[in-house]
C-alpha cells in the first residue's frame, strides 16, 4: 500500500516537473562543481521548502508574517543558524553563500521584519536556472570544468632532481649526470 502511494507521488512529480525531481536536478547540475558545500546548501534549501498547505497550517506561521500558509508553499523559511547546522559550516558562511546565490539568480529571497524588529528571510529556488544548468549526460566521462582557475605547477618545495631529501650530495650528483 505504501509502495503504491510512493509510486503515485513520484508519478505526480514527474508529470509536474518533467523526468527529474528538483532534488535530482540539483545533484545532476553543473552548479558549483567542485564545491560540495554550496551544492549541499542548495539541496538543504530544497528539502526545507514547504510543499503543501495542509502540512503547514496557520498554527505553524508566525502571526505577523506577511504571507499566509498558502503563500508560503514553495518557500523555505528555515533560519540561517539551522541551515548552517544542517550543512555543517558557520552561519556567516551561509549568509555569504545565500547572497551569492541571490546575485547569480539561483534563489529569490523575500525579506521581512516582524513586530519586534527581527529580520526574517525566506528562500525560493529558481527551478528554471537549475534545470538550465544540467550536465549534458550523467556518465563517467562527462566533461567537467577544471578544479582550479589557474593551472597549477610545482611549488618552491617540490621534489626535483636538485631537491632530493635523504640523498647524499654524491647521490644527487650521480642523478644529475644521468639526466644530462
Amino acid at each position: 500500500m505504501a509502495n503504491k502511494e510512493a509510486l503515485e507521488k513520484s508519478a505526480r512529480i514527474r508529470k509536474k516537473h518533467g523526468k527529474k525531481s528538483l532534488r535530482i536536478a540539483i545533484l545532476e547540475s553543473d552548479l558549483w562543481d567542485w564545491n560540495p558545500t554550496k551544492r549541499l546548501l542548495l539541496l538543504v534549501l530544497q528539502l526545507g521548502t514547504r510543499t503543501e498547505k495542509q502540512d503547514y497550517s496557520e498554527t505553524f506561521v508566525q502571526k505577523d508574517c506577511p504571507k499566509t500558509a498558502e503563500e508560503l508553499v514553495g518557500w523555505c523559511d528555515m533560519a540561517q543558524w539551522r541551515l548552517a547546522l544542517r550543512v555543517g559550516c558557520s552561519e556567516k558562511y551561509i549568509q555569504e553563500l545565500l547572497i551569492e546565490f541571490e546575485k547569480k539568480g539561483v534563489i529569490n529571497i523575500d525579506r521581512w521584519e516582524d513586530n519586534n524588529g527581527v529580520h526574517h528571510d525566506m528562500y525560493r529556488i529558481v527551478e528554471d536556472v537549475v534545470r538550465d544548468r544540467q550536465r549534458p549526460k550523467q556518465k563517467k566521462d562527462v566533461e567537467r570544468p577544471p578544479r582550479y582557475k589557474v593551472k597549477r605547477g610545482a611549488n618552491k618545495g617540490s621534489f626535483s632532481t636538485a631537491n632530493q631529501p635523504g640523498r647524499t650530495a654524491n647521490q644527487r650528483a650521480i642523478m644529475q649526470e644521468d639526466d644530462e
